[in-house]
């Protein structure tokens, strides 16, 4: 039995689906399905129920699971071990403080002190042009224009919502479309960050054209034109929620424009201990 074997079981049990265990580990499901059966044949047991619908799990399978999991993790500490100057190499758009990303790398940094998390963050456009200078890209799914070359892991998933003065008209709805802010003045992102985009092709779905009168790289100064009355906005809710203040509401869209924050990884990287760590660790918080 090889280590690999383990690890392609693992990622079939998390996902519970052949096809997309397959997909994360770069096979089809047919392959997969003979790794399984593989280790079946040499463990002499049963791994996985057949003949029911729903993944199900033998007894035995969920059994073998536990060791899987410690064996890998022992693997992976032994390697670790034997490491020196481990380090990860992150960038990513400037989502970092509204998604307090900073906590999850202390957390990551306390449980793995040896290995060194570098993030660099700069404007979306800027890091998808220096992709290859990194292991892992923080972006929003949209910003990457040749998906078929990366992995995606989702982080956030976030929606937009409107962002107005108080005594706006519209300011005391419980939900508003956002067709029905086609004739304000807006103030948006500049355009190199890659929100402007976004922001931009919603109100293009929604049916109008965006009156951009003002655009600015920070969240703050935005809100503050938006408090002054000199037009409204378009946000993420974590967004704002970060940088609310007295005199601005945000008002829910009942347009559904969502846009999922990824970690990106090129899928002809060969992972190494500590970026095999990192991702896991990533994964175990949405458990």
């Amino acid at each position: 039995m090889e280590i690999q074997q383990l690890y392609y079981y693992m990622e079939l049990c998390r996902q519970k689906n052949f096809t997309e265990a397959g997909y994360v580990c770069s096979m089809t499901q047919g392959a997969l399905s003979k790794q399984i059966r593989k280790m079946e044949n040499e463990l002499g047991t049963t791994l996985i129920r057949r003949n029911t619908r729903k993944f199900e799990l033998s007894e035995e399978g969920k059994v073998f699971l536990g060791y899987a999991e410690k064996m890998t993790a022992l693997y992976e500490e032994m390697l670790l071990s034997l490491q020196e100057n481990q380090e990860i190499r992150i960038g990513s758009m400037p989502v970092l403080a509204p998604y307090h990303f900073a906590d999850i790398v202390a957390d990551f940094h306390e449980t793995y002190p040896d290995i060194q998390l570098i993030l660099n963050e700069k404007k979306g456009r800027e890091i998808v042009a220096e992709a290859d200078d990194y292991d892992f890209l923080i972006l929003r799914d949209s910003m990457v224009k040749d998906p078929e070359k990366y992995w995606f892991y989702p982080l956030y998933e976030d929606r937009l919502c409107a962002v107005l003065y108080e005594d706006h008209p519209l300011a005391c709805c419980d939900k508003i479309s956002l067709k029905e802010l086609k004739d304000e003045i807006f103030v948006f992102p500049v355009k190199e960050s890659g929100s402007y985009d976004i922001f931009y092709d919603s109100c293009r779905k929604a049916g109008f054209e965006p009156d951009i009168q003002f655009e600015f790289p920070q969240a703050n100064t935005i809100m503050s034109f938006v408090k002054a009355r000199m037009g409204v906005t378009v946000t993420f809710t974590k967004v704002y929620e970060e940088v609310s203040s007295q005199g601005i509401c945000m008002i829910p869209l009942e347009d559904d424009f969502r846009s999922p924050i990824s970690l990106i990884y090129p899928k002809r990287q060969n992972l190494d201990p500590a970026k095999k760590m990192f991702l896991k660790y990533i994964r175990s918080l949405r458990k």
